[in-house]
């Protein structure tokens, strides 16, 4: 278990160099967090009023994505997206895309970063060139059997290897297989899930894809999923509670465990901003 400050209300994760990158939902400073030796220390301080950290991931360049939520749940945030260097903690990149309300998660292939929106029904696209230039971005709407829920929408989200294919989840708790190759439009086909479909009730918050395991984190825990080969079906195998965890929201994978974060938002969000809440980063043994 590695503790996290007080009142910092971590949401997302990224894994690198033996080391745990979380956000703060309050004021957008960064912890890193040595796997080692569990000490967590300030990475970035936070980046100013209206900025918030939420998912995140590294790409090759060892770079660190941030998604920068926005109003939706937050009033006077802004919808942005940051890069920093994980070398020297340098703020590469501060952007708000046109389109986009609520920047939730995100997850980075080989030529581009991949952001969910919470409160509309698409997804923002940031090109990577090979040379690791950072491209303008654009939306793309999701389309096809995409069911675009009444508030709120996608949420967690992962890539094949290849990076030609995403998984995004909804709140609901669907989950969907979307071509990373579209351009304005996607068609999103609904993976069909047999076994314990009620597991993922709570929502498809952080998501994990190992090969053909998906993981799927949310209150409950983590719901451990077998896809087929074509991504298209899966069975839910169960669900692994995270021990002392009050609130599971996203993980990350490294050797065999999953490191989840505790975001322990209380009832109604209560806990999001409380200077006396504790939070903290869980590893569990992958299922």
């Amino acid at each position: 278990m590695l503790g996290l400050p007080n009142g910092f209300s971590p949401e997302g994760i990224a894994l690198t160099g033996g080391a745990a990158y979380t956000g703060s939902l309050v004021d957008g400073s960064i912890q890193r967090v040595d796997l080692r030796t569990g000490v967590a220390r300030q990475f970035v301080p936070s980046p100013g009023p209206g900025r918030i950290a939420v998912g995140m991931d590294t790409d090759r360049f060892g770079r660190l994505w941030v998604a920068g939520g926005g109003a939706g749940f937050w009033p006077g945030v802004r919808t942005t997206y940051r890069v920093y260097d994980t070398r020297t903690g340098a703020k590469l990149v501060d952007v708000e895309p046109a389109g986009a309300v609520y920047l939730n998660d995100v997850i980075v292939t080989r030529d581009a970063a991949w952001f969910t929106d919470t409160f509309s029904s698409v997804l923002v696209r940031v090109p990577i060139g090979d040379d690791g230039s950072i491209g303008r971005p654009r939306t793309v709407a999701l389309g096809g059997e995409w069911t675009a829920g009444e508030g709120l929408n996608g949420n967690g989200i992962a890539a094949t290897p290849d990076g030609r294919s995403l998984i995004v989840g909804h709140t609901s708790g669907a989950l969907y297989l979307v071509p990373a190759g579209a351009h304005d439009r996607a068609r999103a086909r609904r993976i069909s899930l047999s076994g314990d479909e009620a597991a993922l009730a709570a929502g498809a918050d952080g998501l994990v894809l190992d090969g053909r395991t998906l993981y799927v984190v949310g209150p409950t825990g983590v719901v451990d999923i077998r896809l087929s080969p074509s991504l298209t079906a899966g069975r839910v195998l169960g669900v692994t509670e995270v021990p002392g965890a009050a609130w599971p929201t996203t993980a990350a994978a490294f050797g065999d465990r999953l490191y989840v974060v505790d975001a322990n938002f209380g009832e109604d969000l209560v806990n999001v901003g409380n200077p006396d809440a504790t939070f903290r980063i869980v590893a569990v043994p992958r299922p």
